[in-house]
């Protein structure tokens, strides 16, 4: 009988987080608003509230809604079937449908994407993060997120403050607790966050929205190394 993954593995982890720094890089820069860091949309969306800049508020609120959309089909799914590989590959599609948008109504020469255009990608990716955001919580037991940064760094410092009290303890004569096992996966997740904004950021500048097809690659093949190693039941 097969085996099941329902958390992934450390490497897969990092490199998702990777993914979604560079997909909200790609996202604020083309669109004005972060795809998988819904802290920063519910500020945004307060921000073009309070200036009754509707347009822009309401392209933040719909990527709050689909987000959340997302989050609750991918809990649908990892309950039903319990693996990485179904949830992955949905967001695939989500990814490359809104690229496939990009495609066909990008202007020539390139400028700002018609409102008509910039929605439904909006949709697709706020969707897509949010799938993956809901299926990733966890490492082994560990808990973290892909999506966002703001809890990891948190439980870093708890970590790096009981490794502290660790240290200090065993200085003393007492016995340590051990605590901090999962700092260097919330640190690596964070790195990867980071280095993804970083190459979204400059991938951007040269291939605009296009450079959306970078992490969706990735991601993609993420999901058919999960299938691989964890097949559907037969």
């Amino acid at each position: 009988m097969a085996t099941t993954s329902l958390y992934p593995r450390r490497r897969m982890a990092f490199l998702l987080g990777g993914c979604a720094g560079c997909l909200d890089a790609v996202g604020y820069l083309t669109f004005g608003l972060f795809v998988a860091n819904m802290t920063g949309n519910t500020v945004l969306l307060g921000v073009f509230t309070g200036h009754a800049e509707w347009g822009a508020a309401g392209r933040a609120l719909l990527v709050l809604v689909t987000f959340f959309a997302g989050a609750i089909l991918s809990a649908v799914v990892m309950r039903r079937r319990r693996r990485l590989a179904e949830v992955l590959g949905t967001e695939t599609l989500f990814l490359l449908a809104a690229a496939a948008v990009w495609v066909i109504a990008r202007p020539h020469p390139p400028t700002a994407l018609p409102q008509a255009a910039a929605l439904p990608i909006i949709a697709l990716l706020g969707a897509a993060m949010g799938m993956q955001g809901s299926a990733v919580r966890q490492v082994g037991e560990y808990r973290l997120s892909t999506t966002y940064v703001t809890g990891n760094l948190i439980s870093l410092a708890v970590d790096a403050a009981g490794l502290f009290a660790e240290k200090i303890d065993g200085a003393r004569g007492g016995t340590p607790a051990r605590t901090g096992q999962g700092a260097p996966i919330l640190f690596a997740v964070w790195a990867s966050y980071l280095a993804g904004a970083l190459v979204g950021g400059t991938a951007q500048y040269a291939a605009g929205f296009g450079a959306a097809l970078l992490p969706t690659a990735v991601i993609a093949v993420l999901a058919g190394w999960d299938l691989r190693q964890h097949p559907a039941p037969g």
